[in-house]
């Protein structure tokens, strides 16, 4: 078995906290509008009010920063990138200039700051995605996504999907591991040949796996769809917290109109 922590943050979703007692149908408005909002916002302030208060609220629910950091590396250089690009591609007034090899190169003060909302925007959107996905369960999720009119055969992949992604996984770890006994990254060459014949095997694992499960669901009485419906009531604690994130929602919003 492996840690399902270190890959997926579905797992804290499963804790019993405030956070994660939140109806999925209104964290999932909650994220759509903020992101909206991150999107149209035309400072920074708004995108860095929404990440700290998305990642102090997973904080305080005991996600570790560590992960969270971990999360947020891809997204940080993707947006760093961006910023680069914009410094020495946008504008029209000088700020540094830079010798390199003869050229000079210059920065452009449009050039940061519009760099540097875009990298913020990307912060506070990617806060906002791990905001939902750590503190509600995929299932919920997905179901919760058929309330709102998702197709139906999305909602039915994405849960077969997410159901035997697990599976996949511990069956590639328990292939490498009897790859490693038997010397099989004992070199860069082996290792190349060990991961090829991994992930051959996989392919023929998961589409044996496929025709199992099919045949297993048709004796069960599957008829090409899975009844999918949304069984949770918007009960009285719903309705507070409703209200509770559209307070939040109004304070982000006028964090960056205040500062525009």
């Amino acid at each position: 078995m492996f840690d399902k922590s270190h890959i997926f943050s579905d797992v804290f979703a499963h804790k019993e906290n405030l956070i994660t007692g939140i109806e999925a149908r209104t964290k999932i408005a909650f994220t759509v509008i903020a992101l909206v909002i991150n999107l149209l916002s035309p400072t920074i302030y708004t995108p860095i009010a929404i990440a700290v208060f998305c990642l102090a609220t997973l904080i305080a629910i005991r996600i570790p920063p560590k992960l969270l950091l971990l999360r947020l590396i891809m997204p940080l250089v993707m947006a760093a990138v961006v910023l680069i690009t914009q410094v020495f591609f946008y504008g029209t007034t000088p700020l540094f200039t830079i010798p390199l090899w003869g050229f000079h190169l210059v920065g452009y003060e449009e050039g940061l700051a519009r760099g540097l909302l875009i990298m913020c925007r990307v912060i506070g959107g990617v806060s906002l995605i791990l905001f939902l996905s750590m503190s509600t369960p995929a299932n919920k999720l997905l179901v919760a996504a058929r309330w709102f009119r998702l197709p139906k055969a999305v909602i039915e992949l994405s849960l077969l999907i997410y159901r035997y992604i697990f599976v996949l996984i511990e069956e590639a770890i328990a292939i490498k591991d009897a790859q490693r006994v038997r010397l099989g990254y004992g070199n860069w060459q082996q290792s190349i040949k060990s991961v090829g014949t991994l992930g051959g095997i996989l392919v023929l694992r998961a589409y044996d796996r496929a025709e199992r499960v099919f045949a297993a669901m048709i004796a069960r009485g599957y008829t090409g769809a899975i009844a999918i419906n949304y069984t949770e009531h918007f009960g009285r604690k719903d309705f507070i917290a409703a209200i509770g994130l559209s307070t939040v929602l109004a304070i982000l919003y006028l964090v960056g109109q205040l500062r525009a």
